[in-house]
């Protein structure tokens, strides 16, 4: 039986063109952390406390990656590893591996085998999606994007008029941001943002790289993409305190093997 993080994945369009993984770790408690961790970087997975059940997964799909534990009940991660490397129909998919030791030869035997990259554990969620990101995405993103519901003020950089709406930042990352507007720019329009961050208030400028006007884009709803382009240090590492406290909320004080 599936664990209960386990998701489906084909709800919707927009569920499909999420990357499918497959994570597995014997320990409940490490399982849940690096679950839900996963979800809130926005992917699809199904968790498994075996690499046995992994196995019978892949028979069914080919996720786009699988993250296991190196100690698991039965078959080791690095069996399991050399299982998937193994087979034609899944030799080309990735594996990073967990570990809770400090034992180089695992290390080394994992990237023999072939593993995409091997992290210590409790995983760090920036070297997380910074692995993921490597080892599926030809164009890798260098910067975890959450997603949120933050309120913003958008302001024309010429005129500095801005438009009598609600508008909203759906997905920020350190360098940028897509909000949720009745009134989308152009690419290539510089704008003026006002960011009400919590108790933080962040003024940024901002370029267009893409926009949807209604009925457009993955999810039929006006809006554009931001590149920052002037934006303060300090507001930019409050962007990623906000980032990684979201990512880790309800594990602080909670150890993870």
């Amino acid at each position: 039986m599936a664990d209960p993080l386990t998701r489906t994945w084909s709800p919707s369009e927009r569920e499909r063109k999420k990357p499918l993984l497959i994570l597995v770790d014997a320990d409940a408690a490490s399982l849940y952390y690096t679950g839900i961790l996963l979800q809130r970087l926005d992917y699809t997975i199904y968790t498994t406390r075996t690499a046995e059940e992994a196995l019978e997964i892949m028979n069914i799909t080919v996720p786009a990656l699988v993250v296991t534990e190196t100690s698991l009940l039965g078959m080791s991660g690095l069996d399991l590893l050399k299982q998937i490397k193994g087979k034609p129909a899944t030799s080309s998919v990735p594996v990073l591996v967990l570990t809770s030791t400090a034992d180089p030869h695992i290390r080394e035997n994992c990237l023999r085998e072939g593993c995409a990259g091997v992290l210590a554990k409790p995983v760090d969620p920036d070297a997380l999606f910074t692995a993921i990101q490597k080892a599926t995405e030809a164009t890798p993103r260098t910067y975890v994007r959450l997603k949120t519901c933050l309120d913003v003020i958008v302001t024309d950089e010429v005129s500095k008029e801005s438009p009598s709406t609600s508008d909203c930042v759906t997905a920020l990352s350190k360098n940028g941001m897509y909000v949720s507007t009745q009134y989308p720019r152009k690419k290539g329009t510089l704008l003026g943002f006002t960011i009400f961050l919590e108790k933080a208030k962040i003024d940024v400028q901002g370029t267009v790289l893409y926009s949807f006007e209604r009925g457009q884009g993955p999810l039929r709803t006006s809006g554009m993409g931001i590149k920052f382009v002037r934006i303060k240090p300090d507001d930019q590492a409050i962007i990623r305190a906000y980032i990684k406290k979201v990512l880790m909320e309800d594990f602080a004080g909670k150890k993870q093997g």
